[in-house]
């Protein structure tokens, strides 16, 4: 298996904690926001997960079209089945031309996993937890009710953790009867043993997974890591918390109590406000930012419809402020490609992984800056706090 990788997400802060793996074992690893650039691993996102799901499709096909030749091909889709799971993982199924997909959104160091061919999420079926409470439609029971019209088999638990040689066969097998292949796994040496598996096959699959699984192939790829920290950033920090889910609410409460500043935007009054008024917002942020370190959240609820236009108007209002912070942290992966759009990044060079999911980076442009991206759904109140201390006292790992 060669060592040179595409990865294809869905959106910004899947395709951070998917590609970091690989740039933690010293493979260069590019994180392009504009489909352009080269290096050893690198990283598309297709910004895909609430559009049409033709249009999601068509992107998926013109990033493997573009860039996965001679490469290790990895999807990344979310753990908790979000977007177009089935569109998506349809074209890889389309790009692989029979050498199947072998599937697995396990995540165990975010409480992720798979039994039964179901996600559980901190040991609970996904389809009783309230993961879903942001989205216009319910929870799918499990994996295979997903990908809707491709044909699914499913690898149990006891057979991941049977004999290799066996689970080879298996795999092996069953990914010449189907078109996506589904593996249980609770722990991140049955993810290794799944990789290691479908590695062996005479013509490896295309990968469907999640951090987990990314990380566990990276390790298939080039064992170990040692990674130097980055030197420690200066300058004030800007935080826009754009997720609204539970768990992103309860790190920007625990940032405000420390930060110099919080500013709660209304999501409402940010779709229906006229330029003027956010740039007069703008301004406000960057004299902000000019005396200490600044929080911005977004509160109330918005139409599913009119998300595109809420993330562009926070981008706006942040847009004055991004010139001077000496770090970004942003939390929700449409969140973090709008402010990094509109600030007019067009990749990032993926450096670590802070905790699990928290990733750093670093801008390509001339004038590089350090980002901190996460998604919204897991981790502890602290969390944020964590990564924006690490990084600053030139910590890698926490």
């Amino acid at each position: 298996m060669g060592s040179r990788v595409l990865v294809v997400a869905d959106d910004l802060s899947g395709a951070g904690d998917s590609g970091v793996p690989f740039a933690l074992r010293e493979m260069r690893t590019l994180l392009a926001l504009d489909d352009t650039g080269d290096a050893e691993v690198f990283v598309a996102d297709t910004d895909s997960r609430h559009i049409e799901p033709d249009l999601a499709a068509k992107r998926v096909h013109e990033a493997l079209d573009g860039h996965a030749q001679g490469r290790v091909v990895f999807k990344k889709i979310d753990s908790t089945l979000r977007g177009n799971v089935s569109a998506e993982v349809g074209a890889i199924v389309e790009h692989a031309d029979g050498a199947g997909v072998l599937l697995c959104p396990a995540s165990p160091a975010t409480g992720r996993t798979v039994l039964g061919g179901v996600v559980h999420i901190n040991g609970i079926p996904l389809h009783h937890t309230d993961s879903w409470n942001t989205e216009p439609d319910d929870p799918p029971a499990d994996i295979a009710s997903a990908l809707d019209g491709l044909k699914v088999r499913h690898v149990a638990l006891a057979s991941v953790r049977g004999k290799p040689a066996q689970l080879r066969q298996r795999v092996a097998q069953l990914l010449t009867e189907a078109d996506v292949v589904i593996c249980d796994a609770v722990s991140e040496s049955d993810l290794r043993a799944v990789a290691t598996a479908g590695s062996a096959a005479a013509t490896p699959p295309h990968w469907v997974g999640a951090a987990g699984l990314a990380d566990a192939l990276a390790e298939l790829l080039r064992p170990g890591y040692d990674i130097e920290p980055p030197p420690p950033v200066d300058g004030p920090v800007l935080a826009v918390v754009g997720s609204a889910h539970r768990v992103s609410r309860q790190q920007a409460d625990y940032l405000a109590e420390r930060f110099g500043h919080t500013r709660r935007l209304s999501a409402r009054a940010l779709v229906d406000a006229e330029p003027a008024a956010l740039a007069r917002i703008g301004e406000q942020l960057h004299d902000a930012l000019c005396t200490g370190d600044v929080l911005v959240t977004v509160d109330g609820p918005v139409e599913a419809c009119l998300a595109r236009e809420l993330t562009a108007a926070l981008a706006e209002v942040c847009a004055p402020a991004t010139e001077r912070a000496g770090l970004l942290v942003l939390t929700g992966g449409e969140t973090a490609r709008a402010v990094l759009g509109r600030r007019g990044v067009s990749g990032l060079r993926l450096l670590n992984e802070l905790e699990p999911g928290v990733v750093l980076g670093r801008t390509i442009e001339k004038e590089p800056g350090y980002v901190i991206t996460k998604a919204g759904a897991f981790g502890a109140p602290d969390t944020l706090h964590r990564a924006v201390s690490a990084v600053r006292c030139g910590r890698a790992v926490a």
